[in-house]
């Protein structure tokens, strides 16, 4: 009884050392690669996956952010009032003493630096600002080059028109929109495969018209609209707008729609927009 008793508790240890092996189920031993020092398979992690972004103190906030090969890193953050803003960032790894750093620098707002020191998990990435000792996590999502991505860039590459009255309608001179439905309101847009877009909004007496560059996030969650200035020589903002649905001929997006010249007829509260295809006469 006593030799069963020990034989079973070491097939026991055996199999819990088995199934806790990093090599064999811990998101592929922090992406393997043992060849490469630590500094490259973080920065590949980094580059090659999407993230969540958990505040320890956030009260349950989470965003997301991607890392490109060219140093940039695009952040998409909640605005407190359920949409979302988009803050670009640039980033590097540094190592001292054989510890590993992050270092973020935000290139819009208080253009702060941040540097994190870095500690890989089985879910993600955890980091500690070494300034603030603020502690987040990048919650590993999944990796790049989804394919749902690339049907929808192919499927929204094209003309669109709302497939409603898109605008709001004010119950207040501070609101946006009119106390009557506008005659005649539209709401147009013109995606490019060259990856340029065009938005055009009004009605019968006045049209504002928008160009700029767009893309869609890696987990094909959200159309970022980078909004040029008159002169097309700098980017006036970027637009976060979520992707609710998406069909061959038609698609919805949830945001808040502004403009460039902040005319308040044509801004609206946080809702959601459909589009159909369109075609224009030739």
């Amino acid at each position: 009884m006593k030799q069963m008793f020990l034989f079973t508790l070491m097939m026991f240890m055996v199999a819990t050392t088995f199934a806790g092996t990093p090599e064999l189920d811990c998101r592929e031993a922090y992406t393997s690669s043992p060849e490469l020092s630590q500094k490259k398979r973080v920065a590949a992690d980094l580059v090659e996956s999407i993230w969540q972004i958990n505040w320890q103190q956030g009260h349950g906030k989470t965003g997301k952010i991607i890392f490109h090969e060219f140093g940039a890193a695009d952040q998409i953050l909640p605005d407190g009032e359920g949409a979302y803003t988009y803050h670009q960032s640039q980033w590097t790894l540094e190592e001292y003493n054989n510890a590993l750093f992050l270092v973020i620098s935000h290139l819009d707002g208080d253009k702060r630096t941040n540097m994190y020191r870095v500690f890989q998990t089985c879910d993600g990435i955890d980091l500690t600002d070494i300034g603030s000792l603020e502690r987040l996590s990048f919650k590993f999502v999944g990796k790049k080059g989804n394919a749902q991505v690339d049907y929808m860039t192919q499927n929204l590459t094209g003309e669109w028109i709302s497939s409603g009255y898109a605008f709001d309608q004010a119950t207040t001179m501070e609101d946006c929109g009119t106390f009557q439905e506008m005659q005649d309101a539209f709401l147009q847009y013109s995606f490019k495969a060259d990856g340029t877009y065009a938005r055009s909004l009004g009605n019968r007496g006045m049209t504002i018209r928008e160009t700029g560059f767009w893309d869609i996030t890696e987990d094909g969650r959200f159309l970022l609209m980078h909004v040029k200035d008159p002169s097309g020589t700098q980017i006036l903002r970027t637009d976060v707008t979520e992707v609710m649905q998406m069909e061959d001929g038609s698609f919805t997006l949830r945001q808040a729609l502004h403009n460039r010249d902040k005319n308040d007829l044509f801004c609206t509260n946080l809702k959601e927009f459909g589009f159909t295809r369109w075609n224009p006469k030739q």
